[in-house]
């Protein structure tokens, strides 16, 4: 049996799991700068939890994919896309196959997370393991999917077939040398939505990009470790004291006088009364070079995750133009990336598990991250008349809509301003309009067909 550990490599192993080797290639580590010849590293969690760039890059991305809406979507006989929605009261009985889709992506998971929560917490896994989970749960045990939850991928194992593929996913709970907890849960890939299966070119699942700066985030932990080391330990005299000759007892008890009356932060500038000779020393560390070793990892992983420096707080180079641009490309680029992949993984893994879903689609609502900027709405809107009517752009702007048949219902056309229904009469109608725009500028009041 083999066992895909966080690298994207396999091992055989035997469960419950019993070397420690094993276990970190499987939960991810960094290799991180070694401390007196004693080797150090971090798990993904923990590198996650305490490099602030990663936490970040990481969270900046996930709540802004987990506030964008996901609609679901069908498609006529003519090709036509409709939206299909299951929170409008539904007839009777039991709902119709895209509005039990909605549901089941809009609605709280079973564990009654919300909606945010379970996609926020999907994407950081994503992002930190380089894999996410949900499992399915059905109604009466099979058929038709009916609800999804998030699971930690801290708690799963993958164990593939002969293959080479997924056999099943083991879930449950594991102690500090991954034996199990209790009895783990087995479910088979039917059973679950894997984010990032199959982005690893080598593997089944994905591969956390933290690997591709594990030098970077060695170097920024070994400069954190410098400084906290330098502050808490370091005589901020910045000197030695020469004195004459002592025995060993005597100079340990000036060291260790000198220990509890100048080191710390605390006691930074404390004047010395000596019978001892002070010379000054320097032990400042070289600052300059410290900021731009922190600046050098922050901006590689702000490149890792594809994310524009402004956008993370980094406004070394930032001014109000190239902020406003760089905003729109973490829309596009940053999260309108993410967002394909779990587009996709949903459509291949969860939407072919029922026929009566194969005709639908999902698609995430980009668009909405422009909320907040109304002149950049308004800009939109004006350029997209010709294809949203006044109803949608109302409904857009969660405003009741006029419901003006043949008036705000359809899009309008630039000239003249007047609804494209003007001209469904052909060139009869076309030219009993214009005839009457002309005599409505001539004072006279403006007839319409």
């Amino acid at each position: 049996m083999k066992l895909r550990t966080a690298t994207g490599e396999y091992v055989a192993v035997a469960s419950p799991i019993a070397d420690r080797r094993q276990l970190e290639a499987i939960i991810g580590r960094i290799p991180l700068v070694s401390s007196r010849g004693q080797d150090r590293s971090a798990t993904y969690r923990g590198i996650y939890l305490t490099n602030p760039w990663v936490w970040a890059a990481v969270n900046t991305i996930a709540r802004g994919y987990a506030r964008t809406p996901l609609h679901v979507f069908e498609l006529d006989e003519v090709g036509d896309r409709r939206r299909v929605r299951g929170d409008v009261p539904q007839t009777p009985g039991r709902p119709a196959a895209g509005a039990a889709l909605d549901r089941l992506l809009s609605s709280p998971s079973t564990d009654r997370s919300s909606r945010f929560a379970r996609w926020h917490s999907t994407v950081v896994d994503r992002l930190v393991y380089g894999s996410a989970l949900w499992t399915l749960e059905r109604s009466g045990g099979g058929g038709q999917p009916t609800g999804c939850r998030h699971v930690s991928w801290r708690r799963v194992r993958t164990y593939e077939d002969a293959e080479g593929d997924v056999g099943y996913y083991e879930i449950g709970a594991y102690g500090p040398l991954g034996s199990p907890r209790g009895r783990p849960r087995r479910v088979a890939p039917d059973d679950v939505v894997h984010f990032g299966r199959g982005t690893d070119p080598e593997g089944t699942g994905g591969i956390s990009p933290l690997e591709s700066c594990k030098h970077t985030l060695a170097l920024h932990e070994a400069v954190v470790r410098h400084l906290l080391s330098y502050f808490a330990n370091s005589a901020r005299l910045s000197g030695h004291l020469k004195v004459d000759k002592v025995t060993k007892e005597k100079a340990r008890d000036i060291r260790d006088m000198l220990v509890d009356l100048y080191t710390s932060p605390e006691n930074a500038g404390r004047v010395a009364v000596t019978s001892g000779e002070w010379q000054s020393i320097s032990d400042t560390p070289e600052h300059s070079q410290v900021v731009e070793l922190v600046k050098l990892s922050r901006e590689e992983i702000a490149a890792a995750y594809s994310i524009p420096p402004p956008v993370l707080g980094i406004l070394d180079q930032a001014i109000k133009s190239n902020v406003k641009e760089l905003r729109e490309q973490y829309v596009r680029d940053s999260v309108g990336s993410w967002a394909a992949e779990f587009e996709e993984e949903i459509q291949a893994q969860l939407l072919t598990l029922v026929p009566s879903w194969r005709n639908l689609f999902v698609e995430s609502q980009l668009a909405e991250q422009l909320r907040p900027d109304l002149e950049a709405r308004a800009e939109v809107y004006q350029k997209m008349k010709h294809v949203l009517s006044i109803d949608d752009m109302r409904r857009m702007e969660n405003k009741p809509p006029f419901a003006i048949k043949g008036v705000t219902d359809v899009p309008w056309l630039d000239s003249g301003a007047l609804p494209v229904t003007a001209f469904a009469g052909g060139q009869a109608a076309a030219a009993q309009v214009a005839a009457a725009i002309a005599n409505s500028r001539n004072g006279h009041q403006l007839e319409t067909p």
